[in-house]
């Protein structure tokens, strides 16, 4: 049964059950036995999705032995080693229905039955140092790798290298089975998935190295995933966080680490219940090919008959778990997004540009749904008008509101409803401003319908548009995922400067961009096999797994309206600054996520930053984001890297952004560096002076100065060049390059590098390294900019 659209249930039988399920040709069960399991097996297939079974049986295994021993007899270095496919004896499942009909094949049959998941066989040594036991066991993989694919087999799992020592060679067997054309072929959907523990104790990151290494090594290829077993002991978040993005296939729950309950009945601990609520709620969407997550039980035949229920208890209780996780999700989901928001399907998609690409009616709908918006936006909306209206006491001027791209008109529909609740409309003026010709349609169809033609219409473009009116209220919401990135500041300049008073309020009044590192394999994947390029562009990602490596978020910059400086300087509109965050454990960055948050009127604010998260602000403060909004016509935006940047445990990384504006358009760039920080201890420094001293007091010549050798310069070294001194005086310094350019600027007695080596107030000295750079992304805006002018 399916769970959740992509969570599934699988399980696999033990050494003695397999024939039971694999509908094979060869080692059926006796009969006698057959009818006493032929009841727990019914149930145990009607309860599951998928049975993971081994493809080839012991005998293909001496088969294949033997045809490797007469190779290696006939001793012939010219002639090939060719392992033959399995036949139909060898074969763990039948090629055929699961009730060995000959007519009827496998595919046929799994619409009504559960799928099969294969098991590539775990004797061979893929990464064996010897040449020919390592193409033996590459031929045999490819052998059911093939035979898979013949009987409709798609899932495939491998099993982890025996000897992490040669993980290299074990590697690039797997780069080169996953280049033949089964895993290439455009219309194949096959999957190798790679089984690895979750978690070990001595290193809770050992794991992810050993996956992160196969996974480069083999060119992030979309067809290799990976099946972890879950731990019987608690997995810290942060380890839990980063499998989350992982394209994890399947989850192995093995029988010994369940508990059970006062009835005897099996459980897992809380933990583990919340671990696979995790997993459940990505629900495959970190996996480009497959978008499936598989819950796999096994070992159950061990302890069947120890528990009340047997073997069926075991997917009983994992079946009412995931309906458990299902209704609470659901619920959660009815309560904060509209049907058409539901969508599960990860989506990366191309930022909008409306100032010079109009938007459809489909995208103007899904915006307008977004109920919690357009009530922040009425909140914002009503107390300004009260707070204009008490200024304005004793004035007859009419107060004039402009809603500054319009779209179809739900916020006009909030300045005039709030009007007609305030009974002030006859005091009001109201003007709708809106280019788009189709949403201007509707502007018309609802003045008639719903204004009473009470709002003046105006069909223009905001940045060139001139009027008489000064405004006391300008309303927008050309916000995009990245506050700034849908030309906010640049589309109302004009109002600003043209038709608006020393008071004229704004809304929103402000909003911020904030940044954080991300680990996002699934982004890279997406980019990298469709064009190389979008990799140097930023886009907006729907329901894409990833983790945020910081502890932090921090701003980057900041706009207000109105702008104090009303004269029309570029740096306005343009932006840069340099942000550094540090990076508790090791991991892969794939890109840096973008938020914002704005506040429209007072205190009324909306935000797309996660729920409590830190975020450190531009002043220096840090708050936690609290609850503030379920908004969802937002998703985050991400700007990629052309290439993963792998850093250590306790890296620091400096992160250069810059917002650029050359008059007709916009356009954002980026680059990484990573360092970590090396300590010279004092003891280490003192030592260094005494083996100075000793030195200069050896010597008969000058004492030498310390500004002229550095601490690190040996007794022996210095004897060499103080012993080196030509006939006219002159002795050789001790200068680094960047001192010796340092000298064209400073006074030749200015030395800022020098430490005084009889400081005693130093203690540890830091030394900051760095280690590594990532190139300056989409500069001059060539592979991506955002238009607003001809």
């Amino acid at each position: 049964m399916q769970i959740q659209s992509n969570v599934y249930v699988g399980i696999k039988p033990g050494s003695q059950e397999q024939n039971q399920y694999s509908g094979g040709y060869f080692g059926k069960s006796d009969t006698k036995s057959s009818e006493t399991t032929s009841q727990t097996d019914n149930e145990l297939v009607e309860n599951c999705d998928y049975i993971l079974l081994s493809l080839t049986s012991n005998r293909y295994r001496e088969q294949v032995l033997r045809q490797l021993q007469s190779y290696i007899d006939l001793n012939d270095p010219f002639s090939e080693l060719k392992i033959k496919e399995p036949q139909l004896q060898d074969i763990m499942i039948s090629p055929f229905g699961n009730n060995g009909d000959s007519n009827t094949f496998i595919n046929e049959t799994n619409i009504t039955g559960p799928s099969y998941i294969g098991l590539l066989s775990s004797w061979v040594d893929i990464e064996s140092t010897n040449l020919l036991n390592r193409e033996m066991s590459y031929q045999v993989i490819l052998n059911e790798c093939e035979l898979a694919q013949n009987i409709g087999i798609d899932k495939l799992i491998l099993a982890p290298p025996h000897d992490i020592n040669n993980l290299k060679i074990y590697s690039q067997t797997i780069s080169r089975l996953l280049n033949h054309k089964i895993f290439n072929d455009d219309t194949s959907n096959m999957t190798l998935s790679i089984s690895l523990p979750m978690y070990e104790d001595s290193d809770p990151l050992a794991t992810w190295d050993l996956w992160n290494t196969i996974r480069k090594l083999c060119g992030y290829h979309i067809s290799l995933m990976i099946s972890l077993a879950l731990p019987r002991v608690k997995t810290p978040r942060y380890i839990v966080d980063r499998w989350l993005t992982e394209p994890v296939s399947c989850l192995l729950l093995s029988s010994s680490i369940f508990a059970t309950n006062q009835y005897n009945y099996p459980v897992l601990h809380k933990f583990n219940q919340q671990l696979i609520m995790k997993f459940q709620e990505v629900n495959g969407n970190s996996q480009v090919k497959s978008n499936s997550l598989i819950i796999i039980l096994h070992g159950m035949e061990k302890y069947k008959n120890f528990i009340k229920g047997g073997e069926i208890a075991y997917l009983e209780y994992i079946n009412f778990l995931l309906k458990k996780n299902d209704k609470m999700a659901l619920k959660k989901m009815s309560t904060s997004q509209p049907d058409k928001m539901r969508s599960n399907i990860p989506q990366l998609m191309s930022p909008l540009k409306p100032h010079s690409e109009n938007l459809t009616n489909s995208i103007y709908s899904i915006f307008e749904t977004d109920v919690t918006k357009y009530e922040k936006y009425g909140e914002a909306i009503r107390k300004a008008t009260l707070d204009i209206i008490g200024r304005r006491q004793g004035k007859n001027d009419r107060i004039i509101i402009l809603v500054a791209g319009a779209g179809r008109g739900p916020l006009v529909s909030q300045v005039f409803n709030i009007c007609e609740k305030l009974e002030i409309f006859s005091k009001v003026k109201v003007i709708a401003l809106e280019k788009n010709p189709q949403a201007f349609l509707y502007l018309q169809k609802r003045n008639f319908e719903h204004w009473n033609n009470k709002v003046t219409l105006i069909h223009e473009d905001m940045t060139t548009w001139k009027s008489n009116d000064k405004i006391d209220m300008c309303i927008s919401e050309l916000l995009g995922s990245f506050g700034c990135n849908e030309l906010s500041p640049e589309c109302l300049w004009n109002i600003e400067r043209n038709h608006s008073k020393r008071d004229t309020i704004f809304i929103p009044q402000s909003y911020r961009s904030s940044i954080a590192p991300i680990s996002c394999p699934l982004l890279y994947q997406k980019l990298k096999f469709q064009d190389q390029t979008y990799l140097e562009e930023p886009w907006v990602m729907h329901n894409i797994p990833y983790n945020i490596l910081s502890n932090r978020l921090h701003e980057l910059w900041s706009f207000e309206h109105p702008h104090e400086n009303k004269n029309s300087s570029l740096d306005i509109f343009n932006r840069s600054n340099t942000i550094e965050f540090k990076i508790k454990h090791r991991s892969e960055i794939h890109g840096i996520i973008g938020y914002f948050n704005a506040k429209l009127y007072d205190d009324i604010e909306i935000s797309i930053i996660p729920d409590h998260t830190n975020v450190v602000h531009l002043d220096g403060n840090e708050t936690n984001e609290r609850e503030k909004s379920n908004l969802f016509s937002w998703s985050p935006m991400v700007f990629p890297l052309k290439e993963p940047l792998l850093i250590n445990d306790d890296t620091e990384i400096s992160v250069m952004f810059n917002r650029r504006m050359n008059g007709k358009c916009v356009w954002y760039e980026w680059s990484l560096e990573s360092y970590v920080y090396l300590i010279i201890s004092k003891q280490l420094k003192r030592q260094d002076n005494e083996n100075n001293n000793n030195t200069n007091n050896n010597n008969n010549s000058t004492t030498m100065g310390h500004s002229q050798y550095p601490n690190n310069t040996t007794a022996g070294t210095r004897q060499e060049f103080e012993s080196s001194i030509d006939e006219n005086g002159f002795m050789p310094t001790y200068e680094t390059g960047w001192q010796s350019v340092q000298n064209i600027y400073e006074e030749l007695n200015a030395h800022p590098m020098d430490i005084d080596p009889e400081d005693e107030e130093v203690e540890d000295i830091n030394v900051r390294v760095k280690t590594g750079i990532t190139e300056l992304h989409n500069i001059n805006g060539q592979h991506f900019c955002i238009e607003f002018r001809d």
